[in-house]
């Protein structure tokens, strides 16, 4: 099995959805490799995009999903340039903040990224194993510049116990702050 069928079959086999692939095509898009995708989902409340060759195909990579109370062709779009930067730029790991240059939503303050560990997937969900690798599977949530600038200072534990404490509503795209 290649790495982008064991990567859909996780996610299909954890949503139990049949996903849509959304391909970009143009500009710097064309540096990714050639079967990269990002996964659209349909599930009952939400809406679920996940990427499958953000890790390159490096079965101890990394790959993300975010998830939207609605289809957002916009999180199509940042998935994208957030695995353009991962594999042009810098490596994200679990715990990396990702400016996004504008917000998730038109009039929102969600203009940054999280990733964080799945914990709102089944238990097996953060993993899957392919190629003799493990390959981490990172939940993408929307944050404000606040929050960011929160994790910078006081780090990545200070930030997922303040969203706990908080009970961060992460469907939410007008939600304010929680700093």
């Amino acid at each position: 099995m290649s790495f982008e069928q064991c990567a859909k079959a996780h996610f299909v086999d954890h949503w139990k959805a049949t996903p849509q692939p959304r391909r970009l095509s143009t500009g710097r898009f064309r540096e990714l490799p050639s079967w990269f995708s990002v996964l659209e989902f349909q599930r009952k409340r939400t809406w679920c995009y996940a990427t499958v060759g953000m890790s390159g195909g490096d079965p101890d990579g990394i790959e993300t999903f975010i998830v939207t109370p609605e289809q957002n062709l916009r999180a199509v779009e940042f998935l994208y340039s957030l695995a353009h930067f991962h594999l042009t730029g810098a490596r994200l790991e679990l715990g990396h903040t990702v400016n996004f240059g504008k917000e998730l939503w038109d009039g929102s303050s969600l203009d940054h990224g999280f990733l964080s560990f799945p914990y709102v997937e089944s238990v097996g969900f953060d993993s899957f194993d392919c190629d003799n690798g493990s390959t981490t599977v990172a939940w993408l949530i929307p944050i404000t510049s606040g929050e960011r600038d929160y994790k910078k200072e006081n780090g990545v534990e200070a930030l997922e116990t303040l969203f706990e404490s908080r009970s961060l509503d992460y469907l939410n795209p007008s939600r304010a702050s929680l700093v």
